[in-house]
């Protein structure tokens, strides 16, 4: 394997059975997993091997929807290995019913169903540095982690408990998978990966049926032409329609945009801080409602616990998919961010200083890590009651193309991200429901933000949590979606699309999972 910078390739024109647009989880995982296969594949990603402001400004939007509070540059980067860089590592799968066509959740349904996508879970979590890819998020966990589920239940008429799993780098049990670091790893013949190398337009035939050709430009802006059987797009929740809508010189209206649904549908997850904990008297609710620490065959894995709306409740009362957790909100001086330096070899005065502070916290951290199996006692400057909720999808949440360009010339996308009173009120049905059942269990409940309240008529303090999706949706039917149940856009042979962008619906999950796991089932198909 291969990377090379474009300005630098002396090919005038670069050629492969398979190229792929992006080299974030979607991207590599798809290199990864047809490596040593006899295609050639080609990995093309705009940005380089380290972050740079002019490479960040090319993912700048315009906004004019509602307010968006991640910062770009956190949640969207332009280099080798995509969002992975600054990601957070929180896993989990879909449900069952986010595949199903819910009559209370306008434009629901996917043309495929879970029972489809499982099988690439467990081989998605290799990819990941997960210990498991499925059948954690639930009753099983207990088995998993081989314990007794806590008592009293959980009353599942309104409420079950749900687990998330935080990714591991294998270079470093601190942190998530960072997959441009391991980008060197695939060693195979035939995978290229080429960086600094932005394709700015899709030409296709008169037709805009079959791809002929991706027009790519270096650092230099010295335009180069990349010929290949398949192409993969696999830029982002945005980029994708992004790109699709400016590749329109051949096709007026963008490419495989015949039915004006390319960017239409865009989603994201409402997150906020519902209500808060007391650090003094919340120690049991954080013990059940926290982490714990699983041993695999993999090594150890860290899970999270918490609370997800029932799937009679949403049904009976028409809500959304929700999930609520316990966060804690560690002091500036913290003990155990210090100790991750020391064990990482980067100890300074100050981390010297705040370890030697707190050998009580310390020991009793050790205690609990290596024979209670469970999270670390942290120094807490308070605790948050945390929700994320899925979205309603709407045709008119959407991504067109703004006026203003980037420095390569390239338009940038306009967002126009819609919300719905439906996550409003899910959020706070759900809120209620874990205050009522944190009394119920014995713990004393959070103290909820006024703005849940049932009687309150403050506007909801959510915000989106850059987890673009759904923009270039999957769908049965070509007039209501762009890619079909194999992730190849509908009406055209040779192009593909893989990532969160062709999410129908996006649950309350995060969606790396699921996002890596339909990208080894396309690398199935694209090897057949």
């Amino acid at each position: 394997m291969r990377i090379d910078d474009l300005h630098a390739v002396r090919d005038t024109d670069l050629v492969a059975d398979v190229c792929i647009i992006g080299s974030g989880p979607a991207g590599l995982t798809l290199a990864t997993e047809l490596a040593h296969s006899s295609l050639r594949v080609l990995v093309l990603e705009s940005g380089g091997l380290e972050p740079t402001p002019e490479n960040d400004d090319l993912d700048d939007i315009e906004n004019v929807g509602a307010a968006r509070a991640q910062p770009y540059s956190n949640a969207r980067n332009r280099i080798l290995g995509g969002s992975s860089h600054t990601w957070s590592g929180r896993c989990a799968p879909l449900d069952d019913l986010d595949f199903a066509a819910r009559p209370w959740v306008p434009f629901s349904g996917w043309p495929i169903g879970f029972a489809e996508v499982k099988p690439y879970l467990d081989r998605a979590a290799a990819h990941l540095g997960l210990g498991y890819g499925s059948e954690f998020t639930g009753d099983r966990f207990w088995e998993l982690a081989d314990r007794n589920p806590p008592r009293p239940e959980v009353d599942r008429r309104w409420l079950r408990p749900y687990f998330w799993q935080i990714s591991k780098d294998p270079a470093d049990p601190f942190d998530a998978k960072r997959f441009g670091a391991h980008a060197a790893e695939i060693s195979a013949d035939n995978v290229r990966i080429v960086v600094n190398a932005t394709v700015f337009h899709i030409d296709t035939d008169v037709d805009g049926t079959h791809v002929e050709a991706l027009r790519v430009l270096d650092s230099s802006g010295t335009e180069r032409l990349v010929r290949a059987t398949r192409i993969v797009l696999a830029t982002g929740g945005i980029e994708n329609a992004r790109l699709l809508l400016a590749s329109n010189r051949i096709v007026p209206g963008g490419v495989g945009n015949r039915h004006d649904t390319v960017g239409r549908y865009l989603l994201d997850h409402r997150c906020g801080v519902v209500g808060a904990l007391d650090p003094r008297t919340s120690a049991a609710a954080r013990d059940r409602f926290g982490k714990y620490v699983v041993k695999t065959r993999g090594g150890k894995h860290t899970f999270l616990h918490g609370l997800a709306l029932s799937p009679e409740i949403q049904a009976e009362e028409g809500l959304l998919n929700c999930a609520l957790w316990i966060q804690e909100v560690p002091s500036e001086d913290d003990p155990w961010e210090s100790v991750k330096n020391l064990l990482r070899g980067h100890l300074t005065m100050h981390d010297a200083r705040t370890v030697a502070s707190h050998p009580g916290l310390l020991l009793s951290g050790a205690k609990r890590r290596l024979i209670d199996n469970a999270g670390l006692p942290r120094k807490l400057e308070h605790v948050e009651l945390r929700c994320m909720v899925e979205q309603t999808p709407d045709p008119n949440s959407r991504i067109t193309l703004s006026d203003k360009t980037d420095h390569l010339g390239m338009p940038r996308p306009r967002i126009d991200w819609k919300v719905s009173a439906q996550e409003d009120r899910t959020v706070r049905r759900a809120a209620a429901l874990v205050a009522d059942e944190f009394a119920r269990l014995g713990h004393t409940s959070p103290a909820l933000r006024e703005w849940v309240r049932g009687t309150s008529d403050l506007t909801a303090a959510l915000t989106d949590w850059a987890h673009p999706t759904g923009s270039t949706r999957m769908s049965a039917d070509p007039h209501t979606g762009v890619v079909d149940g194999d992730c190849r856009v509908h009406g055209m042979d040779n192009l593909y699309i893989a990532g969160s962008s062709v999410f129908p619906t996006n649950g309350h999950a995060n969606p790396t999972l699921t996002i890596v796991a339909l990208a080894v089932r396309l690398a199935d198909r694209l090897r057949r």
